[in-house]
């Protein structure tokens, strides 16, 4: 875990709770029994930067061959692109229960040019897959409520069983994940802001065991949103993880990045989402994410266009 950046997240949380939608389903508030949330979104993620082991970045480049070749005369670029579908699912078994799930279907390229900025550049290589990702199940269960605010627990089970990484040539191919199991535990407060503003905020922080080389994390969340209009609201969050340092080593080879270990890794990332209540059930949001920090891993932007519905 980097302190160094203990600053960077104590500013972001204060902006955050200075811009706390009164949107029901939100962090720790558990849904009714037999109501259905559900969100469909399409997101596409493209990144050509690393993140350094000391939080610093430089030029993405996939293995040792390519940075070999990046110290020729033509100047070079790595590029990668991700697009994704991902559905999340909540629905309340009791009023203080509620059932979570969620999976991606992913297509993701990366590509090595050779030339850039010149009349004629050429791919070096390129690398191309698709199919489902990570699918996480889960339960939040209601400690406690009071008159504006809710403490809860949540438990979330991550599996990659839906590809085979091992199967995967690095050379050739791109993982769609890291293909392990995970736990996830952690603690979750929210605090509705009414009647002083139309808003809310949440505040979650909790504990990631990872079951094959992968670091245990410490994960954590800040999140705040307001209600503009009647129809209109906005949403803000930082929703991050700081190794514990319990991984393996950095695996040897061409593949891995100097300076970095991605069995350790750390990211920070910031969301901005403005939403639209088509109906009381049904609305659309669209989303902006920005890696703000992070260690032993990329470091890129996504956009986001989901719609959401509450059912039943």
């Amino acid at each position: 875990m980097n302190y160094a950046r203990l600053s960077t997240i104590t500013a972001i949380a204060a902006t955050l709770l200075l811009c706390a939608a009164t949107q029901l389903w939100a962090g720790a508030w558990t849904m009714p029994q037999g109501k259905l949330y559900t969100r469909l979104a399409y997101s596409e993620y493209e990144s050509n930067r690393y993140f350094n082991e000391n939080g610093t970045t430089h030029d993405y480049s996939p293995n040792e061959a390519f940075k070999a070749l990046s110290r020729g005369t033509l100047p070079r670029e790595f590029d990668y692109d991700e697009q994704t579908w991902s559905f999340y699912s909540e629905y309340g078994l009791i009023d203080n229960l509620t059932l979570i799930g969620s999976f991606d279907y992913k297509e993701a390229e990366w590509t090595y040019q050779a030339g850039i900025g010149t009349s004629s550049p050429t791919v070096d290589k390129t690398a191309k897959t698709s199919g489902l990702a990570d699918i996480n199940l889960g339960l939040r269960y209601r400690l406690l409520q009071t008159q504006s605010g809710v403490l809860s627990l949540q438990a979330l089970y991550k599996t990659g069983e839906a590809y085979d990484e091992k199967d995967k040539d690095m050379g050739t191919d791109i993982q769609l994940g890291d293909g392990q199991d995970d736990f996830d535990l952690r603690i979750q407060y929210g605090q509705s802001l009414y009647p002083l503003i139309p808003g809310y905020c949440n505040v979650e922080a909790g504990y990631r065991w990872r079951t094959q080389e992968y670091s245990d994390q410490f994960r954590y969340l800040l999140e705040a949103g307001v209600d503009i209009t009647s129809a209109l609201y906005a949403r803000t969050k930082l929703d991050g993880y700081a190794s514990f340092g319990n991984g393996d080593d950095a695996p040897d080879g061409k593949y891995t990045e100097i300076d970095s270990n991605p069995y350790e890794s750390d990211l920070g990332k910031l969301e901005l989402t403005l939403g639209y209540k088509i109906t009381s059930q049904f609305s659309v949001e669209a989303s902006y994410f920005n890696e703000l920090y992070g260690a032993s891993t990329t470091k890129g932007e996504t956009w986001s266009l989901a719609i959401a519905a509450t059912l039943f």
